[in-house]
């Protein structure tokens, strides 16, 4: 009798493990799994911060959004766009890989078409077709003893066109264009927008 009451606790034991496992499953599920997208960012010129969730349980929020386009917006002219939703999954990505704990510092978020024009004209390494002003494109820079960092993160990701800048002041560009990396003074590919303007007509013709 003994012998089979043993079993029976251990039976009873195994069955009490195997339903609170049952339970705690959705738990551990929903903890590895993100419900949610935060953004943690501080503007170089402007000295704004921002720390935002803009994505929450499947969906992206629309009042975080319009935030966010103010944030990234062209600084010289006042003007927003849009800021892409895919840049703002890279950007998250690219911080949640990244060993760093400080904000992403923004420099140049969306451009207008006259500012981005006028960068070019007074600068080098300006794209004329910019995704800065599709708002598709940020640069910024995070841990100022490593500025390089953001550089590989983003280019193991492979997402979009990711430039590093080692000038006075060195930066990192990313944008969620077509692929490609470069280190300046080498430019990115100038057909870039075109090709993604092909890619995205390809797309709606199905």
């Amino acid at each position: 009798m003994e012998k089979q009451s043993g079993l029976t606790r251990r039976a009873a034991l195994a069955l009490t493990v195997s339903a609170a496992g049952i339970i705690a499953a959705p738990a551990i599920v929903k903890a590895n799994a993100p419900y949610k997208r935060t953004l943690n960012m501080q503007s170089l010129n402007s000295g704004e911060k921002l720390k935002i969730t803009y994505w929450a349980d499947g969906a992206y929020i629309d009042e975080a959004r319009a935030r966010i386009n103010w944030f990234m917006r062209d600084l010289r002219t006042g003007e927003t766009t849009p800021i892409h939703t895919a840049l703002l999954d890279l950007l998250w990505e690219i911080d949640s890989l990244t060993p760093s704990n400080e904000p992403l510092y923004a420099m140049s978020g969306f451009r207008s078409a006259s500012t981005n024009a006028w960068l070019a004209a007074h600068s080098d390494g300006v794209d004329p077709s910019s995704f800065h002003m599709r708002g598709m494109a940020l640069d910024l820079t995070q841990d100022f003893s490593d500025p390089e960092m953001i550089y590989r993160v983003a280019k193991k990701l492979n997402k979009g066109g990711v430039g590093f800048y080692p000038v006075k002041h060195p930066f990192v560009h990313v944008d969620v264009g077509p692929p490609d990396t470069w280190v300046y003074p080498a430019h990115g590919r100038l057909d870039r927008a075109e090709q993604y303007d092909r890619e995205q007509v390809e797309k709606q013709k199905g």
